[in-house]
């Protein structure tokens, strides 16, 4: 099955190229997984579907080029997270004045061409679907084969418009394209279609797919469904400035869908210590009980060595990202044990959740965003089993201990370090941070414990995001927002609040408390920056006063800090500091015919 869909996804990765070749339409191929011997039946529009969510999962898996991952472009240097263990491709996370460097960034570059591949994809998709009448459904009968031809449609639609929200909240303005490209109507003429337009585009698609998904398609939550389409959805109406219609489409999955929050323990965790908020990560399918989880990746080890190299799908990356390099600490590198000669590093790691690299740390006071009226005890999302606050290894006797400083105190604390606050940007390196456990594995195989990849299936978007979401729709619409968000706070253990409580601020704090690590957080933080036609890069908008709050190193100014420490400006106090990303260069040279405009603030703009 692997073998079968990695033929897929290298078709799916290559088509786009294929058809810009003027041989494409006298080829005559005689592969039998090639795309048009493919998309005759719906078993083969089904294995294209299944490399498109291949191609979605690799927005946890490094990038080309890179050593972060597409999550992490979509998260670091907001007001969660910094760059923590340094990478010339993304200094930007720590001095966001430094992103105006990266017009030719690989970044910006591959993100920019995998979302248009996936879009491509999904065009070729639903033309073949919508206009071949000759293709077999399989369904045995008239109804049964709409069924599955709408259901082929509508998850296609979904990947396009999953593709079109990242553009549009990390470039802006971007190209609008519906049309399966064929070497017939290869076009090098290419506009910026407003943001406005395309996310109307957006709008068609997801009204299609609630229309015809069902809550979960084929019962679990691993493929485009309803539900996570019902939130892409109201967000997008939230984005267009139109709360009452985000209400109207959320109701229907926060008030009488199937799906839950978990309240009680369950799966596969259940039996160790742990909270019901950790077991989500660790039992992510709705066939192991779990019944919050609108989406989740299928993960799994690659079955051969080449893998990775031959078809570029490399193994999840997420622990690496946002677990900080415990490994590294001095007091944890000079560990040994006699049983595990040279292998001090590995067996550290086998005991602490995996390898972490720290491409991604929260801040100080993010952190500090759990102390919300004095909850940081009672938290579970913030207690021992969800974050890192204890590091252990083996004594002699093979009993587990504690590893503490030199004074007897726990590695991990919230203490800054220097190099966070130097006045030249440079590698920071404070790896006595906390860290999520939201994304702990430790590969059954003790050589591979301290391995960089993961490969356990993976939360993608749960109900508490919805909820969220249907609680800042009704505050904008009047209605009562309190209620939801106490739901996600009562299931965490800590107070409920009233309605004089409830902000935009108030719901980003606890969207932060409830899903640190997950999602993307740049993309809330632009649309609320840009609502009722804001300009992301004013300095007293969401994105840059939020990040000058929370993010100790991103949202340095002038002066001297709360630490003693004296700051420069990173520039978010700056309007000339970009806050979407740079069209790539590569893009605005190959479109010869028309003159592309790049976003304001970098050069040539």
């Amino acid at each position: 099955m692997r073998k079968l869909f990695v033929k897929v996804l290298a078709i799916a990765m290559t088509v786009t190229l294929a058809s810009c070749n003027s041989d494409f339409l006298t080829e005559h191929p005689v592969d039998q997984m090639y795309a048009d011997n493919l998309l005759v039946n719906y078993s083969g529009f089904n294995s294209m579907l299944s490399a498109q969510r291949g191609l979605m999962r690799n927005e946890q898996g490094n990038f080309d080029g890179p050593s972060v991952t597409m999550n992490a472009a979509f998260n670091g240097g907001s007001d969660l997270y910094f760059g923590n263990q340094r990478t010339e491709t993304a200094i930007w996370w720590n001095w966001p004045n430094y992103i105006t460097q990266y017009t030719e960034g690989a970044i910006f570059e591959e993100i920019f061409s995998k979302m248009y591949n996936v879009i491509n994809v999904s065009n070729m998709i639903i033309n073949r679907a919508e206009n071949n009448a000759s293709v077999d459904w399989e369904g045995g009968s008239d109804a049964a084969d709409e069924a599955h031809k709408t259901s082929v449609i509508a998850q296609a639609k979904f990947f396009r418009a999953w593709a079109y929200r990242h553009l549009t909240y990390t470039y802006g303005d971007v190209p609008l394209s519906l049309e399966e490209i064929t070497g017939s109507n290869y076009r090098a003429d290419w506009n910026r279609d407003p943001v406005e337009k395309v996310r109307e585009a957006m709008i068609e698609d997801l009204k299609y797919c609630v229309e015809h998904l069902d809550w979960r398609v084929d019962g679990n939550n691993t493929k485009p469904n309803q539900a996570i389409s019902r939130v892409y959805l109201a967000e997008t109406y939230l984005a267009m400035n139109d709360p009452e219609s985000a209400v109207s489409v959320l109701k229907p999955l926060c008030e009488a869908s199937p799906y839950r929050l978990m309240t009680t323990r369950f799966g596969s965790n259940a039996a160790n210590p742990g909270n019901c908020f950790i077991d989500l990560f660790r039992s992510p399918l709705y066939s192991q009980g779990n019944n919050e989880v609108l989406y989740a990746f299928l993960n799994a080890e690659a079955e051969d060595s080449n893998y990775e190299n031959v078809y570029g799908i490399k193994g999840c990356r997420v622990r690496n990202m946002y677990k900080t390099y415990y490994s590294n600490l001095s007091e944890v590198s000079g560990l040994s044990h006699p049983d595990y000669p040279g292998k001090s590093t590995k067996l550290f790691c086998s005991l602490n959740g995996g390898k972490g690299i720290g491409r991604l740390s929260v801040p100080i006071k993010a952190w500090k965003l759990y102390e919300y009226d004095g909850q940081q005890d009672n938290d579970i999302r913030y207690d021992q089993y969800s974050v890192t606050k204890h590091l252990y290894f083996l004594d002699k006797d093979n009993k587990v201990y504690e590893v503490l400083d030199k004074n007897g105190n726990p590695l991990v604390n919230l203490n800054p370090t220097k190099a966070m606050f130097a006045t030249t940007e440079g590698t920071i390196k404070n790896y006595y941070l906390p860290s999520t456990k939201k994304w702990d594995y430790v590969h059954s195989n003790f050589e591979k414990a301290d391995a960089d990849a993961n490969y356990q299936d993976l939360v993608y978007m749960r109900l508490a995001e919805a909820y969220l979401l249907y609680a800042e729709a009704l505050y904008k619409t009047g209605g009562d927002a309190a209620y939801w968000i106490n739901l996600v706070r009562r299931r965490a253990g800590v107070s409920e609040i009233s309605a004089a409580d409830v902000t935009i601020d108030f719901i980003l704090d606890e969207r932060a408390r409830e899903l640190m690590c997950e999602g993307q957080r740049r993309h809330p933080l632009i649309r609320l920056s840009q609502e009722n036609g804001g300009d992301e890069r004013d300095v007293d908008n969401y994105f840059k006063r939020r990040v000058r709050e929370c993010n100790e190193v991103a949202g340095q100014v002038p002066g001297t800090n709360e630490w003693g420490y004296e700051t420069v400006s990173h520039g978010m106090d700056s309007y000339e500091t970009p806050v979407l990303f740079a069209l790539p260069k590569v893009f605005i040279d190959s479109n010869t015919k028309v003159k592309i405009t790049q976003n304001p603030g970098y050069p040539g703009a």
